[in-house]
């Protein structure tokens, strides 16, 4: 007895059936792949506004960019006087004392212009001087020193300072006059001036 003989077997690579059906797919995924990479190109390249919920309190929602950029801590900018010189002396010129003025900038931004202003007096409360220091682009963790102020005694010692914040800019164009902190170390202490 004879069975029939049914022919299941896949056609043989290289036969027509078998080249279309395998190039529709390869064309197919290539084309469903294309669809998704655009699709995602589209939504990442439009501007993107996205809101933050309303708070509890019921204050208007703010844009998530807007609370990102004014959200960012910052940090004190630290004013000192480490040391401070005499100059002329053994000379002609009459000696005067001539202080270094450090600015540390120990925020989280760069601070783009720092304009300071410093009242001297002596032990007896007597004016010794004044002196203004302009510094820019200090980065964030760096420091700036400004040197050879000349002031109006010949010794250095037992001098204080009163220190005025003129001017304070960050890079991102927010005030930071609120930031610097007067040092009460140092060659010569020095203290905010109150208003």
């Amino acid at each position: 007895m004879h069975l029939p003989i049914v022919n299941n077997a896949v056609p043989p690579s290289n036969s027509p059936k078998r080249m279309k059906s395998s190039t529709l797919y390869c064309f197919s995924t290539q084309l469903l792949l294309v669809s998704a990479w655009l699709a995602c190109a589209f939504l990442l390249a439009r501007p993107i506004d996205v809101r933050a919920a309303d708070d509890i309190a019921g204050r208007p929602a703010k844009a998530l960019q807007e609370t990102l950029r004014k959200g960012r801590s910052r940090g004190p900018i630290f004013v000192m006087i480490p040391v401070a010189y005499v100059y002329g002396l053994g000379g002609s010129v009459a000696s005067y004392c001539s202080p270094s003025v450090r600015a540390t900038n120990s925020s989280d931004a760069v601070i783009e212009e720092l304009i300071i202003g410093i009242d001297y007096f002596t032990e007896a409360g007597k004016p010794a001087g004044a002196t203004v220091t302009r510094y820019s682009d200090i980065k964030v963790r760096r420091q700036d020193t400004h040197y050879f102020y000349q002031l109006t005694v010949s010794d250095c010692r037992g001098l204080a300072g009163k220190l005025t914040v003129v001017r304070c800019v960050y890079s991102t164009g927010d005030d930071c006059s609120a930031a610097v902190q007067a040092i009460d170390f140092g060659s010569i202490p020095l203290r905010l001036k109150s208003s």
